[in-house]
């Protein structure tokens, strides 16, 4: 049958044969797939073998090789792509919490995750303690749902006990819930410390090129259960570009943390001997991070938010960037970035004031950092 030019524009679509195999996975764009009968149709929308080819808000086969991946890297048995770090907070929490539920959270929390916890949580009818990272542990008590710690903290730098949370935490029959962004699975995998539920958002470390946004959260099928049932409901999922782009950062991961690790090492090193600064946020060795303490680090300017701001004007390399985990250096003021959500007093609490200044280390030649660094505090 001789078809019309519409009809052939319009069913132009065919698999293309080959005796080879693309070493990098296409991005799969389709929106929606078809399918030859019914059954199969049915068995993919409940979550068959074919769900992953079912419709884009179900999953697709790019965000499919990155939860892969991510299982692989966090040591879980499954994991599910996000589309952002703090959709993955949601759907963690939607997907896991019912009304009455007890969280008990660590204070010093990135400040989205903490924003989400003080406003959001409590329409699902569930209630959340804070507490400091030391006092964790003996705040875990029986009837908790869910705990929440961040493996090293954001912006504070405090590396969090996991096995003693991790023992309290199966004590009581909560949920550990840990966010190992800053870490990565390069220096450390949470569930190995008793980590329930291990999430990254895949825009920092695990892209590390600042041009996708993304999130993961990695635990096992049962638990990921009702949390990818959410995702697929209200279509918190990631999208294949951006899968794509985060998978591509993670085959440098571990050259990338280690480089940016080393660098922060030096970095450390000279704000601790410097006049200007107060006081220097950054790792000791601990067990938690190996082989390295990792790439990020605070400080403290004295002179507080004027000497911040004369800080970011001077800086030449370094360059102001409400981020983190690219292969430049970085810096942010927490409080009028991440933790602009709280009110001074709760930032005071935490204990970020407006001298606070993170820095997220890259992979240059470290000599050229460490001279910004100098040049911008001799005008502070």
């Amino acid at each position: 049958m001789r078809r019309g030019r519409a009809t052939i524009a319009t069913h132009s679509h065919r698999e293309i044969e080959s005796v080879s195999r693309p070493v990098v996975p296409p991005i799969t764009l389709a929106s929606v797939y078809e399918f030859g009968d019914l059954d199969t149709l049915l068995a993919a929308y409940k979550g068959g073998k074919s769900a992953w080819s079912f419709y884009r808000r179900f999953g697709h086969s790019n965000g499919r090789l990155l939860e892969e991946t991510m299982a692989a890297l966090e040591g879980t048995g499954d994991a599910l792509a996000c589309a952002s770090g703090m959709a993955a907070v949601l759907t963690i929490f939607s997907g896991l919490l019912g009304k009455g539920d007890r969280i008990v959270a660590q204070r010093d929390l990135y400040g989205g995750t903490y924003a989400y916890l003080q406003n959001q949580v409590g329409r699902l009818g569930a209630e959340v303690t804070l507490v400091d990272g030391e006092d964790l542990p003996a705040a875990i008590v029986p009837g908790t749902r869910i705990v929440v710690v961040e493996t090293v903290s954001n912006p504070l730098i405090r590396v969090a006990d996991l096995a003693a949370v991790g023992r309290a935490a199966r004590r009581a029959g909560a949920i550990l819930v840990v966010d190992n962004t800053f870490a990565t699975p390069i220096l450390c995998r949470p569930a190995e410390w008793g980590a329930d539920v291990v999430f990254h958002s895949g825009t920092k470390f695990l892209n590390g090129h600042g041009d996708a946004v993304s999130g993961v959260i990695c635990a096992s099928r049962k638990l990921l259960g009702p949390m990818r049932a959410f995702a697929a409901g209200m279509g918190t999922g990631v999208s294949p570009l951006d899968a794509w782009l985060t998978l591509r950062g993670l085959k440098t991961l571990g050259l990338r943390v280690a480089r940016a690790s080393d660098n922060a090492v030096q970095v450390a090193a000279l704000l601790s001997r410097h006049r200007k600064v107060a006081r220097v946020n950054y790792p000791k060795p601990v067990r938690y991070l190996r082989p390295h303490r990792g790439p990020m680090l605070s400080f403290e300017l004295r002179g507080g938010l004027r000497s911040a701001a004369r800080f970011v004007r001077a800086c030449r390399l370094i360059r102001l960037v409400p981020s983190l985990g690219d292969v430049t250096t970085t810096c942010t003021h927490p409080a009028r970035s991440s933790h602009a959500y709280m009110s001074p007093a709760e930032r005071a609490l935490v204990g970020i004031s407006d001298g606070l200044m993170r820095i997220s280390t890259g992979i240059e030649d470290i000599a050229d950092i460490l001279e910004d660094l100098s040049q911008a505090l001799a005008k502070v």
